[in-house]
């Protein structure tokens, strides 16, 4: 009946799904489940949740759970083991524990799940002492789902440990100082721990020296050693490092060595110890330091003159920057070949740090050494032969200038002054020169300057020029000229002054004086008028055709034409002088002996009181000739001593040549007719091409006699610039 009413509500499920979809499968689902008794699953774990297990770090622990399947059915049950601390989980099933196997459990079945958990060793304190690792075992029907756990946890036991994680092996100190060298120590165990260091002196053997034991310092062969910083080691946590500093003190020795052996280990567990070994030498450095107490001093030397020595004194700084006591020596590496170079003090024991000042040097400049000349000076410091240190010094040649009159040559001739000078430039650099001429009465007269003049060729009488670039020991040489000065009643001295001047060094002159004795025109003998003859007709119309084609060759006409013409003056003069003494009366109230007296006393202050007394020269003249001619009624007699004293006083003022004074007529003559004189037809031409004029009006000259370097006031009227 009952398997009836089941075939009948089938079918009629059937026909309802067949004839309408307004049920669903999932309905008929629900509703034939909810008719049917249900079933869970029962998977239990034979422990219970919450075991601890105490493991030593390093070790792996078997664990063996059991799980039963209280369910009426048979399960499927996933089992799988979960640590959180990602230690390693092994079992002898093919899947990873972490994922799981599959597991068939019938009911009331207890089925056993054995694996093993290795805790890993302590590294950088992990597992830390103490510490607890869940580890759970996890099951999960395949039924319905369910899961079922068991957790336990692993705890790590402690684990004591140390390590020395730096230290130098070898170092160097200097004598008497100390060095201090740090030590790392780090404590690997799991929990916190108080470290130990210990020093020991070692032998080269590797033994300790004897009668010595491990401990924080320690003193042995001068040398002390010991710990320092060491709360930086105590109560370390896990992981925890400190570092140590191990000093050494050296002894003040120039080489020494010592070595120690450093040992650690952590309070926790005192049998492990740590050892590594440390060396200290005493390093020797020599060094030194030299510089020149002043980079501006004798940086420019004065070569050696008349009034400098050429010579300048200096100072070295020396200094020991080595780390013991030393001998240094200084040396001259090298210098300018125009130098010398000399150290007062070639050998210095300093200290250690030690500096000494004040070491002279002494720097000079060779005679004739060129200015602006420059050069280094090196200087060495030498210890045991070993070049140490060195240092420089720049030094240059400074300017002096001088000049040096080498000659001086006068000549006279026919009544023109010719001054010849030369002088050179004995100083050490380039110079320039300034020229310039005067004369205290009127004249002609005027310089014949060098080619490469600077000068003023507005007039023909140059009296002034300038001479620039002249090189050491150069020499120049330039003329000076003048005539014999004309139209003056009086007897005289002319001066004429040649005042040269440095350019560069305006205190540096000279002064060149010549005086020249002229005749007033009252006591020039007058001559006859003399007619122009045929031959100096000809001679003048030669002259002037000749100027109008050559300068040259009117010059060498000129002065043999003024040869014969001299020869011709000095006959005539003859002549005259016999024609003087024929027609010659004395003065009555003059007689020869007062007048020759009083020239033979002083012919000099005669000429003074004839200007003092402000005699009128034409009225003198017009009474000598109107008591010197004769009468018509008188018959002329000749006195011979007065005619002997006038020859006498001619002769006087003619004495250079006879030469000379038929130069004098020769001039007459040619004033007569309005030429230019035989002294200017001599003189060279300056109308050359002119060149720009360079103005040194700033430089100023200063007038004196011969050489002078003192300096003096002068004013624009030293210089005579008026042609």
């Amino acid at each position: 009946m009952h398997g009836a009413k089941l075939r009948l509500l089938t079918l009629s499920l059937v026909a309802i799904l067949s004839t309408s979809m307004l049920f669903s499968t999932t309905s008929l689902d629900e509703e034939f489940s909810s008719l049917a008794p249900k079933q869970t699953s029962a998977l239990l774990f034979g422990s219970t949740s919450g075991s601890n297990f105490i493991i030593e770090p390093g070790v792996g622990t078997n664990i063996l759970v059991n799980i039963t399947n209280q369910a009426s059915i048979t399960d499927n049950a996933n089992v799988s083991i979960v640590s959180t601390s990602g230690w390693n989980v092994i079992w002898a099933r093919n899947s990873e524990p972490s994922i799981g196997d599959e597991i068939e459990i019938e009911s009331n079945e207890l089925v056993w799940v054995q694996f093993r958990v290795d805790v890993p060793l302590v590294e950088n304190g992990m597992p830390l002492a103490g510490s607890k690792h869940p580890i759970s075992v996890k099951a999960i029907s395949q039924f319905d789902g369910l899961e079922s756990f068991w957790n336990f946890t692993i705890e790590v036991t402690e684990v004591a440990g140390i390590s020395i994680d730096s230290h130098e092996e070898t170092a160097n100190v200097q004598p008497g100082e100390k060095v201090l060298l740090p030590v790392t120590l780090r404590n690997i165990g799991n929990h916190m721990a108080n470290l130990v260091i210990r020093v020991q002196p070692m032998l080269n053997s590797g033994l300790p020296v004897e009668g010595t034991i491990p401990d924080q310092s320690f003193a042995h062969d001068g040398w002390s050693v010991g710990t320092f910083d060491l709360y930086k080691i105590d109560n370390l946590p896990a992981n925890g490092s400190g570092v140590v500093q191990v000093e050494y003190a050296a002894p003040y020795m120039e080489s020494s060595e010592i070595k120690v052996r450093i040992t650690a280990y952590n309070a926790n567990e005192p049998l492990t110890i740590l050892s590594v070994n440390q060396s200290v030498i005493i390093e020797r450095i020599r060094d030194a330091s030299i510089q020149f107490e002043d980079d501006e001093k004798c940086g420019i030397i004065h070569p050696p003159t008349n009034i400098q020595s050429g010579i300048c004194h200096h100072n070295l700084s020396l200094t020991n920057t080595g780390n013991f006591n030393d001998e240094i020596e200084i040396q001259i590496l090298s210098n300018p070949v125009w130098s010398t170079v000399e150290i007062e003090e070639n050998q210095v024991l300093l200290g250690k740090g030690e500096t000494k000042n004040g070491i002279g040097i002494t720097i000079g400049i060779m005679n004739g050494t060129m200015a602006q000349n420059s050069g280094e000076i090196t200087v060495g410091a030498f210890i045991s032969g070993d070049l140490i240190a060195i240092t420089k010094h720049n030094i240059s040649v400074d300017s002096f200038y001088d000049w040096k009159l080498i000659s001086s040559n006068t000549t006279v001739t026919d009544e023109n002054l010719s001054l010849v000078l030369s002088f050179e430039n004995t100083g050490n650099n380039d110079d320039g020169m300034m020229i310039s001429l005067d004369m205290d009465v009127t004249s002609n007269f005027g310089l014949i300057c060098p080619p490469n003049a600077i000068t003023d060729y507005t007039s023909e009488n140059i009296r002034f020029f300038e001479l620039r670039d002249i090189a050491p020991g150069q020499t120049i040489t330039f003329s000076a000229y003048a005539t014999t000065p004309r139209g003056l009643e009086m007897n005289g001295t002319a001066r004429l002054e040649v005042m040269v001047q440095s350019i560069l060094a305006p205190s540096l002159n000279f002064s060149i004086t010549e005086d020249i004795d002229y005749l007033g025109e009252n006591y020039r003998i007058e001559e006859e008028s003399i007619e122009p003859n045929i031959f100096s007709e000809l001679m003048d119309a030669g002259v002037i055709f000749l100027s109008e084609w050559n300068g040259l060759i009117l010059t060498i006409i000129v002065v043999g034409v003024g040869s014969i013409m001299l020869n011709r003056a000095l006959v005539k003069r003859q002549k005259d002088i016999e024609m003087h003494r024929a027609k010659y009366v004395s003065p009555p109230k003059e007689t020869v002996e007062d007048w020759t007296k009083k020239f033979e006393e002083n012919p000099q202050a005669n000429k003074t009181e004839i200007q003092s007394n402000k005699i009128d020269p034409e009225k003198f003249k017009a009474d000598f000739k109107s008591k010197s001619a004769p009468s018509s009624n008188t018959p002329i007699v000749i006195d011979e001593e007065l005619v002997h004293a006038a020859t006498f006083v001619l002769d006087h003022h003619t004495k250079e040549v006879n030469l000379k004074d038929a130069a004098l007529l020769a001039s007459d003559l040619i004033e007569s007719t309005g030429k230019l004189t035989l002294g200017e037809k001599l003189i060279p031409s300056k109308k050359t091409k002119k060149k720009k004029p360079l103005s040194s009006a700033d430089v100023v000259p200063t007038k004196s006699i011969g050489k002078s370097t003192k300096n003096e006031d002068s004013t624009d009227s030293d210089f005579d610039l008026d042609l």
